[in-house]
């Protein structure tokens, strides 16, 4: 798995999106060897637009999160709290991505939030995460102290506006995008093909 270097293959993520965590599940059933990007919001220059302040689009986003989950033979149970704090997830994320288990603990805190309803800003959820993703190297404190770890979140900020991402999950292949999970079918098919 290509978890520390830059590959033309690459996928941006949010725990935020229970989509992302289904966009991961397809990955790692194709065996993506690509590098995997914590998506901390669009570019500078775009607004985010933040789909559950939409009452009409969130009543669609629960009936499709479900049929799509139940769709992929997953288990699925709603956050508490629906929108936690982030931080320390996604350092996580990062410093497990430089021992190479990003994937593997980014599905296993996508599953923690959006499959078992777990408060993912909880450093025992996220070390249950780090032990299902067979990383030995989580220590909330020192990650959440690690400077260089927040510093690399900020320099993907700059790989977020060239690639003009603007939600997720989102794949690129060269110079291919593909937006939301239902487009990595596509995805799969191309490379297949």
């Amino acid at each position: 798995m290509n978890d520390t270097t830059e590959s033309p293959l690459r996928c941006y993520f949010a725990f935020r999106s229970p989509y992302s965590r289904l966009g991961l599940h397809k990955l790692a059933r194709a065996g993506f060897d690509g590098d995997l990007i914590v998506f901390t919001g669009p570019p500078e220059d775009a607004p985010f637009n933040d789909p559950t302040a939409n009452k009409y689009k969130l009543a669609y986003y629960q009936q499709d999160v479900f049929r799509m989950t139940v769709r992929m033979g997953l288990p699925l149970a709603l956050p508490d709290p629906f929108d936690p704090d982030y931080r320390l997830a996604n350092l996580s994320f990062i410093a497990a991505k430089k021992a190479g288990k990003g994937l593997a603990f980014a599905l296993a805190v996508s599953d923690a939030r959006w499959g078992q309803g777990k408060n993912i800003s909880e450093a025992d959820v996220l070390a249950e995460a780090a032990q299902a993703a067979d990383w030995a190297g989580f220590d909330a404190d020192a990650i959440g102290a690690d400077d260089s770890l927040a510093q690399m979140i900020k320099d993907q900020r700059a790989k977020i506006a060239e690639d003009g991402v603007f939600g997720v999950p989102f794949l690129i292949d060269g110079r291919n995008k593909y937006w939301g999970q239902d487009r990595f079918d596509l995805w799969l098919e191309q490379r297949a093909g």
